[in-house]
């Protein structure tokens, strides 16, 4: 099913195979073969794209990935622009968004801009999630080095996250929230995301692990 997604149509043209770190398709791939003008010219604005969508790009495939997993509907606790939930509620799915200074306040965190995708409601992230037990968490670019990530997932009592962001030492979340993932949370299922060369996002489905008997 097409859907309406402006960020993939100014991106897709731009995708190419990431040789250097894993592989993977990615955008503003930097090809040493080609001039210092040829790599300008083929990479995207990431900071403009990133502030007016979101940090994850939602390639086609990616956004169906995340619908399919999205059990009892999606609760984004830190929705921005609530462009992902845009894009998803295009295939049925349910999402209620959360920030913690959403539309005009946007500005104030330095990176998303003043337009609005969705309903995005005035919440912290662990008041929001623990309103919305029954739905699944779709945590999306965890700040990097902040508790924001770490204190979603302990105030959260649902059973699946959808989570897209780079592992540990990575530029999501802190040692914390990885370790609660680990000791939490059990992998059922990820796909590899068209990406913003050079980072190493990846989205993956968790479930819940039950407790040692």
């Amino acid at each position: 099913m097409a859907i309406d997604n402006p960020y993939w149509d100014t991106v897709k043209d731009s995708v190419e195979t990431d040789t250097r770190l894993g592989g993977g398709p990615v955008v503003g791939f930097y090809d040493l073969k080609r001039t210092v003008q040829e790599n300008l010219a083929r990479s995207p604005n990431r900071q403009a794209l990133v502030r007016k969508y979101s940090w994850s790009i939602p390639d086609p495939e990616t956004v169906e990935f995340v619908a399919q997993h999205a059990h009892n509907g999606l609760v984004d606790p830190i929705a921005g622009t609530g462009y992902w939930a845009y894009v998803l509620g295009q295939l049925g799915v349910d999402v209620v968004c959360y920030d913690l200074k959403p539309g005009a306040m946007l500005h104030v965190n330095g990176w998303h801009g003043e337009d609005l995708y969705a309903d995005v409601c005035a919440r912290d992230c662990a008041e929001a999630v623990a309103l919305h037990s029954d739905r699944t968490l779709f945590l999306s670019w965890p700040p990097h080095g902040q508790d924001v990530g770490q204190r979603t997932l302990l105030a959260y009592q649902g059973q699946r996250v959808i989570y897209i962001g780079e592992g540990p030492g990575g530029a999501n979340g802190n040692d914390a929230m990885h370790m609660i993932i680990d000791r939490d949370w059990t992998e059922i299922d990820s796909r590899q995301p068209v990406k913003w060369w050079p980072q190493r996002d990846r989205v993956t489905v968790y479930q819940r692990r039950e407790p040692a008997a």
